[in-house]
């Protein structure tokens, strides 16, 4: 009985070494690197205190301190699928997203001939880095630029 069970014990480390266990290996290690890579690309972060500097054309593009800090942003990087929901007020921006990579995404917003544009990226140590250009020919007071660094508290539920 002891040599059926050693008998067993080699066919299934035998089985692991010659090209089927090869293979089997292959496939489980594909199969951890797609589950882990999906749940890497698809982050969302809880942004709050952002304060930097802006320049609007009705103050003649003069750099003036300028803030959020009253706001929270949940920041959803995660492909096409990206957004940022401001959930103080509950406003979806009506801006298209998309992933640059697992931290960093563009974002872009066009309407009667003007074009809004902002990037998020989430660093490391925990700050949210934000820009956002607005160039509105219609509304040219409005044409702005602004950028911001804000703090990562948290991270939100999906």
């Amino acid at each position: 009985m002891a040599y059926d069970s050693y008998q067993r014990e080699l066919q299934d480390y035998r089985c692991c070494r010659g090209s089927e266990g090869k293979i089997r290996m292959i496939r489980i290690a594909a199969l951890l690197s797609i589950l882990l890579t999906t749940s890497a690309n698809s982050e969302c972060w809880i942004v709050t205190n952002l304060h930097g500097y802006g320049a609007m054309n009705g103050d003649r593009y003069e750099f003036t301190k300028d803030s959020t800090e009253d706001s929270v942003f949940n920041v959803t990087i995660n492909g096409d699928k990206s957004s940022v929901y401001e959930s103080v007020s509950g406003v979806y921006p009506e801006m298209k997203y998309t992933a640059l990579s697992s931290n960093t995404m563009v974002g872009e917003y066009q309407s009667g001939g003007g074009i809004t544009v902002e990037t998020w990226s989430i660093t490391t140590d925990k700050k949210a880095l934000y820009s956002k250009v607005m160039n509105i020919p219609g509304m040219q007071q409005l044409t702005s630029t602004k950028s911001f660094v804000g703090d990562v508290v948290g991270t939100c539920n999906q």
